[in-house]
């Protein structure tokens, strides 16, 4: 029999790294649905990243995905609180020329 569904789920209801509870089981030939536990889930071991995200860091990086992914994600994070910490330092520095203006 076809069945279809639609379904809509917001934020709060999605989880990341967990998988639904198996249901349906095979009982003396027949399949049973144990509908107590319909709503349970379990944690699996997922990565942090998605694989759209990790695709995304690997292309900003410029690095190839068969790199050790962890390994070139701490050296990204390192570049861009290095990147951040100059565009603050850059930032600081023109505020300081405005306001030297200002008090001309």
């Amino acid at each position: 029999m076809t069945c279809q569904a639609r379904s809509s789920y917001i934020t709060s209801e999605i989880l990341w790294g967990y998988r639904f509870t198996p249901v349906l089981t095979l009982e003396d030939g027949f399949y049973e649905v144990d509908y107590n536990s319909f709503h349970e889930t379990y944690e699996t071991n997922t990565p942090v990243y998605s694989a759209k995200e990790l695709a995304e860091m690997a292309s900003r990086a410029e690095l190839p995905l068969t790199w050790s992914v962890s390994s070139k994600l701490d050296q990204h994070a390192e570049l861009e609180t290095e990147e951040e910490e100059k565009n603050q330092e850059d930032q600081n520095e023109r505020n300081g020329d405005v306001a030297n203006l200002e008090n001309e």
